[in-house]
């Protein structure tokens, strides 16, 4: 009986095409927008989650120097230390730390006559490791670089593909004003959302001591990266690590801290409400679209009210009478909801596209959630606003059917 329903609703529907792509249209707006929206969302969450994943995930902590009072200044003003950065060493569960300093842009100029603006950054040996970042080309700092003192440069991909033409290591640059020489160069990664006080892709990386004893940098530069042995663990091992810093810094509190386990939380969180207002908005706008089925079927009611008459008179009972418009009108909201899943996945395939072009490091995704949510509402959509205009239609009289 239903697909005998399902038969006769297609060749009704195929009878007023213009009207049934209007009534299509109403129920195809709302699914188009669950899907492209919750997709693009989860792209976005994905991208962020890659891109912490690239450079120790959640496990990571940074502390970074702070502004304090003038007050507070004169009684501390050192900035996060050498000694500092031991003590942190000690804290239960910090599986490694590491400082390193941003030291601003630098003019750099090849022997091939290229100019361009790297930042100058101060590391430890550890501070790459921490990141994840491999070198592919020459060798990274090592102990001896760091020890000696050596004006050595770690170089990001992209500068030196600028500079030289992928062809760096050897090669000798200035910064800061002194020459150093180019011992290898960085894979290239391109993580969105993320500042560690440095552009990743322009920058060049130089032994911590050597900046700070030999080019005159200051201490007061420095940030200090950790990586915890588990993310549960990162709250605690914040706590201790800032009471060992207050303790040292005469509880001034001159420095900040990023925990990364929690900027993902929060981000969790906000996608969930983007998802939820998404859902909301997308809601709205299939009511609007039942409405708009219920008035097709109701005029198709009004219309067939012979036709029904007839039926009736040959046995039809109000059960069948019944099922044939719910089924009409669940055709129409379901085949609205197949046309915007389509359209959407469509148009997210596009926006992917164009995002990737102007984000590096975008991840694409589609919501499945989202597709999955956008047919069952419409189908249901059909049941829901078809159920009125059927139940109208069952009740008729034979009689009345038959005199019009």
């Amino acid at each position: 009986m239903i697909w005998e329903a399902v038969r006769v609703a297609g060749t009704t529907l195929r009878g007023h095409p213009f009207r049934t792509a209007l009534t299509v249209l109403s129920v195809t707006i709302g699914a188009f927008s669950i899907v492209v929206m919750m997709s693009l969302a989860e792209a976005g969450q994905s991208t962020l989650s890659r891109s912490i994943e690239e450079v120790g995930g959640m496990r990571m902590i940074m502390w970074i120097p702070d502004d304090v009072e003038e007050h507070e200044r004169a009684i501390y003003d050192d900035g996060l230390t050498t000694g500092d950065l031991n003590a942190m060493r000690s804290v239960p569960h910090l599986a490694a730390a590491a400082a390193l300093a941003p030291y601003g842009e630098s003019r750099v100029v090849s022997r091939l006559g290229k100019e361009q603006d790297v930042d100058v950054v101060g590391v430890e040996l550890e501070v790459l490791d921490l990141l994840a970042w491999p070198v592919v080309s020459g060798r990274p700092l090592m102990p001896t670089d760091l020890e000696d003192r050596r004006r050595v440069a770690v170089l990001t991909h992209l500068v030196a593909s600028d500079l030289y033409g992928g062809d760096a290591v050897g090669q000798t640059i200035n910064l800061l004003g002194k020459p150093y020489v180019v011992v290898g160069v960085l894979e290239e990664r391109h993580p969105t959302g993320l500042h560690f006080g440095f552009d990743w892709e322009q920058s060049a990386f130089i032994p911590l001591y050597t900046a700070e004893l030999h080019e005159g940098q200051s201490e007061k530069n420095r940030y200090v990266i950790g990586r915890t042995d588990d993310a549960r663990n990162n709250a605690q091992v914040v706590a201790v690590a800032n009471a060992k810093l207050l303790s040292r810094h005469r509880s001034v509190e001159d420095f900040q801290v990023i925990d990364f386990s929690r900027i993902l939380e929060e981000f969790y969180k906000f996608f969930l409400i983007l998802d939820a207002l998404v859902a909301l908005i997308a809601g709205i706008s299939l009511f609007a679209g039942g409405v708009g089925v219920m008035n097709i079927m109701l005029v198709a009611v009004s219309e067939r009210v012979k036709e029904i008459g007839i039926r009736k008179a040959v046995g039809a009972s109000r059960r069948s009478i019944l099922t044939q418009f719910i089924v009409e009108a669940s055709v129409v909201s379901t085949l609205g909801g197949l046309v915007g899943a389509a359209a959407g996945l469509g148009a997210t395939a596009l926006a992917h596209i164009a995002i990737a072009q102007a984000q590096e490091g975008w991840v694409a995704a589609y919501s499945w959630r989202g597709l999955l949510l956008s047919l069952s509402v419409t189908t249901s959509i059909g049941l829901t606003f078809g159920a009125i205009p059927a139940w109208r239609a069952s009740r008729l009289d034979i009689v009345e059917c038959l005199r019009r």
